[in-house]
């Protein structure tokens, strides 16, 4: 684009809007349902903000329990580098992946990225989902 030439900006994705930080990683109906999947599993609701930055100073600045401050900690990288694989797949392969079975791959990445950490470990799989509980 910065050469003046004329290239379709298109979202991976959506197949709607033009593709941007924001718009992939927060504003995309793709992104959106991702988001809202970990909101509902935490118990909440929240309004997504208009820039990652501000996404990320919102999520960091959330207090949450011990219990649950690890798993908190890597729910927004686990959403992004999923959403990014997934974008470039689509990308490159020409290949989407079902949205039931994108959401439950980033929740089984996030489960594995959880398992490898020396802060917390889960036996398995539906432990893992239900300490997802903010009120401990």
């Amino acid at each position: 684009m910065r050469r003046k030439f004329q290239i379709v900006n298109r979202c991976y994705m959506c197949l709607c809007n033009s593709e941007s930080i924001n718009h992939l990683f927060l504003h995309c109906t793709v992104a959106t349902g991702l988001w809202n999947m970990f909101f509902s599993l935490f118990g909440l609701t929240w309004v997504m903000p208009r820039s990652l930055r501000e996404a990320f100073v919102c999520w960091s600045s959330w207090k949450v329990g011990k219990s649950v401050k690890h798993i908190w900690s890597l729910v927004p990288a686990c959403i992004l580098w999923c959403l990014w694989t997934e974008r470039n797949k689509r990308c490159f392969d020409g290949t989407p992946t079902p949205i039931f079975t994108f959401k439950a791959r980033c929740l089984i990445t996030l489960f594995g990225w959880v398992n490898l950490s020396p802060v917390l470990s889960v036996d398995s799989f539906l432990e893992f989902i239900s300490s997802i509980d903010l009120c401990c």
